[in-house]
């Protein structure tokens, strides 16, 4: 079956408007032409892709299916003139990352100074939302690679994971907090307590939601609600109020003796973060770079906790 690749395109412009009219008008078509070049798609795959009624043209499920094909065309026709247009003015290549916020300090940050170092004259973006909303740009090549926590987002058969390191969760107070004399403490017995924690909507309230599910702990609605990581571990130094957080993302200020972490005795072990990307296909070399300096630091870091772990180890 060989689709002519401007169809899915025209197919993508009518689940986007949702009448013919409407996206004839968008791809400067005229409505009957928009209308064979449907039936042409439909003549090509084999089975109706439209529903067509008083209220407009709605997809089936055959239409939702190619869509997400479309979607990915005109994803990598985009990133297509993108990387000449930056090739034209003199630059090697492109990346495109995805993380979530719990990977966006240390090690990626780590990785990309080293990778900017490396390779000068490469523009890179990178993308901090959910989980599954990051997947969903990866696989229609939005992106190029990304590093979030595994295990969270749906399980796709055409993304490839593979883990590089484990991040846990901790209470985190400030000094002169009741809990931050405690050697741990359990999530669930943790009711009573001021919170600050994430606002709805953000990639780090759904990474956290899973946290107090885990234990079977409800969210708590008592406390103050922020997406800024910043704003939370300004008000917990600042406060009687107490957040959970990756220990990774208050290195800084456990160190300066600003916030106490608290380890959590029931959620769980570490969950492991690595890369993710599209399985079959080969990295760009910009990607691949950086792929090869992340596997690198992680491995290093991995080695230098676990000699940690053998010499406090009595």
């Amino acid at each position: 079956m060989k689709i002519e690749p401007r169809r899915l395109l025209e197919l993508l412009a009518v689940a986007r408007h949702g009448s013919i009219s409407g996206a004839a008008e968008a791809v400067n078509m005229s409505q009957p032409a928009l209308s064979q070049s449907i039936a042409l798609l439909e003549r090509e795959v084999g089975v109706k892709v439209l529903e067509r009624g008083r209220q407009g043209a709605r997809l089936n499920d055959f239409g939702d299916a190619l869509v997400f094909y479309a979607q990915a065309l005109e994803s990598l026709l985009g990133r297509a003139g993108e990387e000449i247009r930056m090739r034209s003015l003199g630059l090697e290549g492109t990346l495109a990352l995805g993380i979530t916020p719990v990977t966006a300090v240390d090690l990626v940050p780590r990785c990309l100074e080293l990778l900017m170092r490396e390779s000068p004259n490469i523009a890179i973006k990178v993308i901090d939302g959910l989980d599954q909303e990051i997947t969903e740009m990866l696989r229609t090549r939005q992106l190029d690679v990304l590093v979030r926590r595994l295990g969270i987002a749906p399980q796709y058969t055409d993304i490839e994971e593979e883990p590089l390191f484990g991040v846990d969760w901790s209470l985190i107070a400030a000094p002169d907090h009741p809990l931050a004399q405690r050697a741990s403490v359990r999530l669930r017995d943790l009711a009573d307590v001021q919170w600050v924690l994430p606002a709805g909507g953000s990639a780090f309230r759904q990474q956290m939601e899973l946290v107090f599910t885990s234990v079977g702990q409800a969210w708590p609605v008592r406390g103050i609600s922020t997406n800024s990581i910043l704003a939370i571990k300004a008000i917990v130094m600042n406060s009687a109020c107490v957040s959970v957080i990756s220990p990774r993302l208050v290195e800084v200020e456990a160190a300066a003796g600003r916030l106490k972490v608290i380890p959590l005795e029931d959620v769980g072990p570490p969950r492991p973060v690595g890369l993710v990307w599209r399985r079959g296909e080969k990295l760009s070399p910009v990607a691949a770079r950086f792929a090869k300096i992340l596997r690198t630091l992680a491995q290093e870091e991995t080695d230098l906790r676990d000699a940690a772990s053998a010499t406090a180890a009595p």
